[in-house]
């Protein structure tokens, strides 16, 4: 039987605060962006490794995916769905991530 791991959402949240604190200690307040596009996968590949990743098609930009976040904040939150709003978070996370330090 898989036992699928638990999250705390609270935990979570101080987790990546405090990685956010670093990335901009190091950093600064700012990070310019070197790319915008990425490949994306549909969920239903994404979290079934049994399925075989044949065709990726899918772009997502990272320029979008800030818009769609900043301006969330400028909109009325509740409006647009913000829980699905994380997968636009995502991809800013990885990015930050991976250059943030080189």
């Amino acid at each position: 039987m898989v036992k699928y791991p638990v999250v705390n959402i609270g935990e979570l949240r101080r987790i990546v605060n405090d990685l956010l604190d670093h990335a901009e200690s190091v950093n600064g307040p700012e990070l310019r962006f070197d790319q915008d596009y990425y490949w994306d996968l549909d969920s239903d590949v994404m979290y079934d490794i049994t399925k075989q990743v044949s065709n990726v098609d899918l772009v997502g930009s990272l320029g979008d995916s800030w818009e769609f976040l900043f301006n969330m904040r400028q909109d009325d939150i509740k409006r647009d769905g913000p829980s699905l709003m994380l997968i636009h978070a995502a991809p800013l996370l990885r990015y930050i991530g991976e250059k943030v330090g080189q």
